[in-house]
Formats: C-alpha cells, structure tokens, sequence
C-alpha cells in the first residue's frame, strides 16, 4: 500500500543521498531552493485515480537538464533520477497499486540541478456509482468555452459566466432561466494593455438591477445593467487581490467580494456603488492562515460565512463588530465552497481533496461526513426541497443529499462541473467547464437540474 511518515520521510531523504549517482558527488552540498523550482501535479484534478490505475506525475517549468527523483516512504518511484527536457518539462509515468488505500498520499520529490525536496499529494479516489437519477429531468445546452459561474435573478434571468476560452475569451451571457435559450451577451471592457477584463464569479443585485462580476486575472470588480449588460461601474484594475466569488445582500445595499486564498473580504455599497471597506476570517490558534474560497450570507443573522482552500478552517464573520470566529474542520481539506439551510443554521462544505461533504450544526460541530466522489468543487442549498446539491469536477457527477448529509442521489452529468446555482423555485443550474476529459473545444455548458415531483 501507497503510506508514509514523518520517520519514512527522514529515511527516504537519507536514501536519496546515499544512492545518488558518482554525477552529483560534486554537487551534493548545494544549497536548496526554499520552494520547488516549477510546477508539478500529481495525477488529475479531471479524472478520478483508482488504486490500480496508471497515471503519470507532470512537472513543469524546471531548468532544462534538472533531474527529479520520486519517493513513496522509503521507496524510490524513479529506478534512476529522470532528466526534463529542454523545456523544463517531465513526466513521470506511476502505476498505483491495486491494494492502495483510497485517500491522500504524499509524495517526496527530489531535484538536483537546482536542488529542492518538495511534497505533491496524490490523491485516490472511489467512484460513486449512479443513484436515483429517474427522480431528475435534466436539460443542457452549450455556452462557449470554459463556462465559469452563473447566478439566477428574481425575474428568471440566469447570467452565466465563462472565464478564458483560446478562442472566444471571456464573456458574460444573459439567458433566459426557463428556456435556456441566450438573451443577450455584454460587451466586456479592456485593461490598460488594450485586452479584454475576463469575468470569473457573478452575483445579482435585483433591488438595484445590477449583475457584480470579478474579474479575477484584472484584480478588479466591474458591475452591469442587469437588462442591457452594460458596464455601470468599473474599479480601478489591482483594486481587489484576487477576486474570487461576490454575494449581494440585497436588505442592506452590501456586496461582499472575496480576495480568493487571502483571509479578505472586500465590501461594496450596492446602492453608490463604493468601495467602503474590508473584512478579515482570522484564524486565532497557530500560525495557519484562511485562504477564503466562496461565501455564504445570512442576511437576518448578520453572519458572512467561509471556507479556507489550504487549510482545514470553516469560518463565519459578524457583519455589525467585524469580528470573525473560525473553526478547525480536519474532515474537510481542499475546501472550496459552502452552502447554509437558514432555518437551521446547518452548514455544508465540499472538499476537492477530501472528496466529501461535511455537514456541521451553526456552532461548527461536525454532524455528518459525507463521500460524494472525486473533486468535490460546489455545492447549494435548495429550500423547496430542503435538499443539498453538490458537484464533482473529477467524479463528473451531481451528488443530492438530505439535510442530514444522506446520499439519496448520484447523478452522472458526463461533463467537467464547476459551479452550482439554486433558484428560489427549487431548480438548480449547473455550469460545466467543458466536456469530458479530453475535450479540445473546452465547450461549456449550463445544465438545468429539476425534481420530477
């Protein structure tokens, strides 16, 4: 089986420098980069890796000539050290044995030339079979390349996002909620270089008729007319570190806007369509940070809600003192969304590592850990149903729990899903990256989900 230690760790680096090569002898005391000279990932974030499958580690960007050395524990994954090509690329074919353990499994990764000890994790995942999917009328249509986020309005308009396509860019589509069909599509503005201000998360503001995008790539937020898609108001370019995900509050002229794996929140009055301030998840125990993915509001209770991405922190800020509270949820890791039921107070993450669904009570007590399948990346709360929707990039499915966190529904979409909106009527909208993997054109999709009942 694929495990290791913190002893096996220490062992596999003393193997390492004890069966280099007589062609490292003169470079064995070379300092070490403090951070892995490239890029590298271990097996697929679009395709589950089963114990048994064959899958392949990439690593990118090194210098050309670098050698690399993979270890599991104590064992060496690479009989000899691999050489990346002229490009700086490598890859590093893995056969995952048929016994492994489903779950996270780090890896120790050595380079010389320059020399660096890094981890990358690779993940094994089950795949859930096909539950109760005849309970579910589904209805798909296509909507350009690598579609992003959507966000439905009180009057039936369903605004749909798609960040960066190679061919078609960015775009921000109004289409009608009923019928899918595309309404309109808005003229984006350009950045100073002359280029295009891509639109990631949408949020509708519909006391003012504005749709809030974030344009991540810009580091800016740009707002529309909700009925002719025209820019009402565009922030300066840098303005915002990253800007993920935007949730209007609509009772108290707020948009609340996410500096994406920073402990920020940036905050907009939706009425003068100001900047006005900042808020903060602190995590108060140890030195891990909050790095904050999508929110969730409680409008009544005056409580903003998040998850961290990098560490295992669920997290909920008082909006009238500022003052935030953060719990620490091990069973969640690679968090990236969160959905609250506000009759109950209940909160639902879904993690991309971890693969689940953890359903914790208002104070931040687990109550249910839930598998879906692999990559779970978004996830709603549906009120006429009082049922969760929750969706795999990986496992390519829509995972419907109750609010008990049972699973009474897998549903195989046969795309790459990325986010989820649920309309006040019970429907629920899918937006898909794109196909399945493989996929050259990157067509994404928006699928409307409704219940047969």
């Amino acid at each position: 089986m694929i495990r290791i230690s913190v002893r096996s760790m220490l062992l596999a680096s003393i193997f390492a420098m004890s069966t280099a090569t007589t062609a490292y002898a003169d470079s064995q005391w070379v300092a070490a980069s403090t951070t892995f000279p490239g890029s590298i990932r271990a097996g697929s974030r679009e395709i589950p890796v089963k114990p048994g499958d064959k899958t392949v580690i990439t690593i990118k960007s090194l210098q050309a000539g670098a050698t690399v050395t993979v270890l599991n524990g104590a064992e060496v994954l690479t009989p000899k050290p691999l050489t990346a090509d002229e490009k700086g690329n490598l890859s590093i074919p893995l056969n995952v044995p048929a016994d492994a353990e489903t779950g996270l499994h780090p890896l120790t990764v050595i380079t010389q030339n320059p020399a660096s000890v890094s981890q990358v994790m690779l993940k094994l995942s089950q795949v859930v079979p096909p539950k109760n999917t005849e309970a579910f009328r589904l209805q798909t249509v296509p909507v350009g390349e690598r579609a992003y986020q959507s966000a439905v309005s009180a009057d039936g308009e369903l605004f749909v996002t798609s960040a960066r396509g190679p061919k078609e860019g960015s775009r921000l589509m109004r289409l009608n909620a009923a019928t899918l069909a595309v309404e309109a599509e808005a003229t984006l503005p350009k950045d100073k270089k002359g280029e295009q201000i891509g639109v990631f998360g949408v949020g509708v503001d519909n006391v003012h008729h504005h749709v809030w995008t974030t344009n991540t790539l810009a580091e800016t937020v740009t707002v529309y007319d909700a009925k002719t898609l025209s820019v009402v108001k565009a922030f300066p370019e840098g303005s915002v570190a990253h800007p993920r995900d935007v949730i209007v509050d609509e009772a108290h002229n707020r948009a609340y806007v996410s500096a994406a794996l920073t402990g920020f929140i940036e905050v907009y009055d939706t009425k003068t369509l100001e900047h006005i301030g900042q808020l903060e998840f602190v995590v108060e125990r140890g030195k891990s940070l909050f790095n904050n993915t999508d929110l969730a509001l409680d409008s009544a209770g005056g409580k903003l809600y998040g998850v961290s991405r990098d560490t295992p922190w669920v997290g909920w800020i008082d909006l009238k003192t500022g003052k935030s509270t953060t719990v620490k949820v091990p069973e969640a890791q690679g968090a990236t969304d969160i959905a609250r039921d506000p009759k109950t107070g209940r909160l639902y993450v879904v993690s991309q590592e971890t693969n689940n669904v953890v359903v914790l009570d208002a104070q931040g007590k687990v109550l249910a850990d839930t598998y879906i399948g692999a990559g779970g990346v978004s996830v709603v709360w549906d009120p006429v149903t009082s049922q969760v929707f929750a969706a795999t990039r990986a496992g390519g499915t829509v995972a419907v729990l109750d609010k008990d966190g049972k699973l009474v529904a897998n549903i195989p979409m046969d795309e790459t899903p990325n986010h989820l909106t649920a309309a006040p009527d019970g429907t629920v909208y899918l937006v898909s990256m794109y196909g399945t993997a493989g996929d050259k054109a990157q067509t994404g999709s928006v699928t409307k989900i409704t219940s047969k009942k």
